[in-house]
């Protein structure tokens, strides 16, 4: 067991620091709450974020000068600069206060760890009433943060106002996540014990009050001054993209990459289109043939659910000590049904001890009861095995190695997302997606990926669309993205100001309708995504991108190796930034 260093208390001390200032990390990671339960989402909160980071840096530095350095704290020390670096970066350039999208903003960070939080004891029913309780301040705070932003010239875009309203008149109704709270605690076990009732019954009402607070200032006040140009322009798209990578990109670049990426995925597809229905059916028709296929459909979300369990406890029977070191703990994956009813799909690791195993979470929109297994079953390795819970279970069993920054907090979007894209791959070359079917739909989400590296740095750099050739050449004929277009959800938000041939979120979504066979009610959640949250989706991709390259110069340098050597040293790092995973492995 490896003695701890000074450079791994810096570390630790980082992540209770850290859950002082921004208590959603506590409940993400399963660690106990603290004085605050919600963060301060103003400038004064961001402020104090910023004299963190600095703080820590600068102890790092300190430790790094005065001590000698094993093999990991060099890991940890480069690491934690790249993560804090970056994000004072962003920081510095006014891109951390008063942020709105549809998926990672604090509109979400108020509502969604209540899906994370222990319901069970006197003690945990504590820390939730308390939550609920801080909701007025944190709209209030965040009030204050998106005010600075505007008055900062960085005013929220009419797409990202408006989902955000319809996410919030969700929340007042059918989706309304305090009144789960209610529900919830009339089936827990202190259900009985009066004074927290009302407590929480006075929380519940002052949160509701302030939910409908924050939508009225958001319609009145937001969306008028809100902006109709959704793309954020090279430089700040190269600081975004940074921070989901842990390295920096040439845009420009990856782009082109990823237009002959995307060719060569549909012409995959296509050979296996010809092989198994008719030589020249378009790939868009043979996928619509599959969606109505009885024998690939489950119906409603507990047939999902079984579903999901028996595909992943399937692939961990299989790859458990053959393709991966799999400790007991980590053979544990639940899988769940998210209340968010938003679209996404996501996974939630184990807390630091296990008792709340990692979890896969589908969130369902309300009124979508078919699935269809030839397209989802990738998904459940992405999530699942050998993807994110590989990762980062793996990376919590760490206790003997790294400090618990790395095991838990240490997370760049390129590398986790990257290497659940590079999952996808690899049990399809272990021959877990033997139906052509099945391989179409790990084709299908990889397309997805390649297409919105086009659509991410084509909206955000105000490139120029790709021509009717080339989008002929992929399968799409002009008719098909017209079509898409003119349904197109945001057209009632009217023209968008930027020139005819250049990316815009119409072309988005008549690119992404065109390029997968997802349902409209997902797909429009993911466009909204996209344009709210720049530099993360083309991640995935380019994350994938890299992990080949670095198992493929590894394997030149190791050639009488097993893989599993690889995963298992690759995967014992935690999580990294991307230029720091290829530093690492690159020296092994």
């Amino acid at each position: 067991m490896r003695t701890p260093s000074s450079l791994d208390r810096i570390a630790e001390s980082y992540v209770d620091r850290l859950i002082e200032l921004q208590p959603e990390v506590a409940i993400d990671i399963g660690a106990p709450l603290g004085e605050r339960t919600i963060s301060d989402f103003s400038p004064a909160g961001e402020s104090a974020s910023t004299d963190l980071r600095r703080a820590v840096l600068a102890e790092a530095k300190e430790a790094a000068d005065r001590d000698q350095l094993d093999a990991v704290d060099q890991v940890t020390l480069s690491a934690l600069e790249w993560d804090l670096s970056i994000q004072q970066e962003l920081a510095d350039a006014g891109l951390t206060v008063g942020t709105l999208n549809n998926i990672d903003s604090p509109l979400q960070q108020i509502r969604d760890p209540f899906t994370l939080m222990p319901m069970e004891s006197e003690a945990d029913w504590e820390d939730v009433i308390r939550r609920v309780e801080a909701v007025p301040e944190a709209y209030r705070s965040y009030i204050s943060g998106l005010g600075h932003a505007i008055e900062n010239g960085r005013t929220p875009t009419k797409v990202q106002v408006q989902a955000a309203l319809v996410d919030l008149k969700a929340q007042r109704g059918q989706l309304d996540p305090y009144a789960r709270l209610r529900q919830e605690f009339r089936a827990s076990d202190v259900a009985e014990d009066q004074q927290m009732a009302g407590r929480l019954e006075l929380a519940i009402v002052g949160a509701q009050g302030a939910t409908h607070d924050f939508a009225t200032w958001l319609n009145h006040t937001v969306l008028p001054r809100a902006t109709n140009h959704d793309g954020v322009g090279r430089d700040e798209y190269i600081l975004h993209s940074a921070r989901f990578l842990g390295t920096r990109i040439d845009p420009e670049e990856t782009y082109q990459w990823a237009l002959e990426e995307l060719l060569h995925i549909h012409m995959r597809q296509q050979q296996i289109v010809d092989e198994l229905f008719e030589p020249g059916l378009p790939v868009s028709h043979a996928l619509q043939n599959l969606n109505n296929d009885p024998e690939h459909q489950l119906h409603g979300t507990a047939e999902l659910v079984r579903w999901m369990k028996e595909t992943s406890n399937a692939a961990v029977e299989f790859l458990a000590d053959r393709h991966f070191t799999v400790t007991p703990q980590m053979r544990e994956l639940d899988c769940m049904i998210s209340p968010a009813g938003d679209g996404g799909i996501f996974y939630t690791a184990p807390t630091d001890d296990f008792s709340r195993p990692g979890t896969m979470w589908w969130a369902v929109p309300p009124g979508v009861e078919v699935f269809h297994t030839w397209q989802e079953k990738t998904t459940v390795y992405h999530e699942g095995m050998p993807g994110h819970h590989m990762q980062l279970s793996r990376a919590v069993s760490m206790k003997d190695t790294l400090n618990r920054w790395r095991r838990q907090l240490c997370w760049f979007s390129g590398h986790g997302e990257g290497w659940a894209l590079y999952a996808e791959e690899l049990m399809n070359e272990l021959g877990f997606l033997p139906h052509s079917a099945e391989q179409l739909g790990m084709l299908d989400a990889q397309r997805l990926r390649a297409a919105r590296v086009l659509v991410d740095i084509g909206v955000h750099l105000g490139l120029q669309r790709p021509s009717s050739a080339y989008l002929s050449s992929i399968g799409i004929s002009d008719s098909m993205y017209e079509g898409a277009a003119v349904n197109s959800p945001y057209l009632n938000l009217g023209e968008t100001d930027v020139p005819s041939d250049v990316w815009d979120r119409n072309d988005l979504w008549a690119f992404m309708h065109s390029n997968v066979a997802m349902d409209p009610s997902f797909l429009e959640f993911e466009t909204t995504r996209y344009l709210g949250w720049p530099g993360q989706a083309s991640s995935y991709k380019m994350g994938q991108r890299v992990w080949e390259s670095v198992r493929d110069s590894w394997q030149k340098r190791h050639p009488d190796e097993p893989l599993r050597t690889f995963h298992d040293r690759a995967l014992a790092l935690g999580g990294l930034p991307l230029a720091v995973l290829e530093d690492v492995m690159g020296r092994d």
